[in-house]
């Protein structure tokens, strides 16, 4: 995780906290950051699996300024 930090840190600036619905999730363009401070448990679950689907790396937890975010990024 160390590794990425700098990667995490950078893309919290254009972080998306929100997606209704699986049609915006799929409609999200390659390279764009979804996270909350929740650990992904404001995604629905057919959301979340969206998400995945389109991300290498899977979701990872990072703490910024005392608080923890869960963040997933769209690599396809």
């Amino acid at each position: 995780m160390a590794s990425h930090a700098s990667e995490l840190t950078d893309a919290v600036a254009t972080l998306i906290c929100k997606v209704p619905t699986v049609e915006m999730a799929r409609k999200l363009p390659v390279g764009s950051t979804v996270g909350d401070h929740y650990g992904g448990v404001t995604f629905s679950d057919a959301v979340a699996t969206i998400l995945e689907s389109r991300s290498c790396r899977g979701w990872r937890e990072l703490q910024l300024g005392g608080e923890l975010w869960t963040l997933i990024f769209l690599d396809r």
